[in-house]
């Protein structure tokens, strides 16, 4: 009995041995990075131009997007209802006050990118916040999740705080 188990391991580290390491794929992280900036220079350009559906074809089936207000949590469907709602009544203009950040994963597969910015139109004091985690789906980027938010500066905290009581 004991030989069988010695024979056991013996198969068993052979054959573990003999496995053949996957290939690491090297990925271009730059190049990636070029692919969703551009791809995010689409998406701000059809939303200045108000189109709904350019704007729709950016999101993942299963994209995951917040707003500002605490209970707005929409998915694809309830975002693009939103953006028709609100594009219809507004003209989107946003002046950056930084460059867009992209961080690629180093499997090249996701990343998250980030865009500040103030939008003159709605609220030109407090500045916004586009967070985005996008997924690389059969060569494709789409926009996983979104998060929109106002980010006060810190100097400005104690104003709205007051304000606010």
């Amino acid at each position: 009995m004991k030989k069988f188990y010695l024979f056991l391991t013996i198969v068993g580290l052979v054959i573990t041995a003999c496995q053949q390491t996957p290939k690491t794929v090297a990925v271009d992280i730059e190049a990636e990075k070029a692919v969703i900036d551009s791809l995010f220079n689409k998406f701000t350009s059809a939303f200045g131009e108000k189109d709904v559906a350019a704007l729709a074809s950016y999101l993942h089936e299963d994209a995951l997007c917040l707003a500002t207000d605490p209970s707005e949590f929409w998915n694809k469907q309830q975002m693009t209802e939103m953006w028709t709602q609100m594009l219809a009544d507004f003209d989107p203009v946003l002046n950056y006050i930084s460059k867009r950040e992209i961080r690629v994963a180093a499997d090249g597969n996701t990343a998250t990118v980030v865009d500040q910015y103030i939008m003159p139109g709605f609220s030109p004091k407090i500045l916004w916040r586009n967070a985005y985690h996008v997924i690389k789906t059969n060569g494709i980027w789409k926009i996983n999740f979104l998060n929109c938010s106002f980010i006060p500066k810190n100097e400005d905290m104690p104003k709205l705080i007051e304000a606010l009581q």
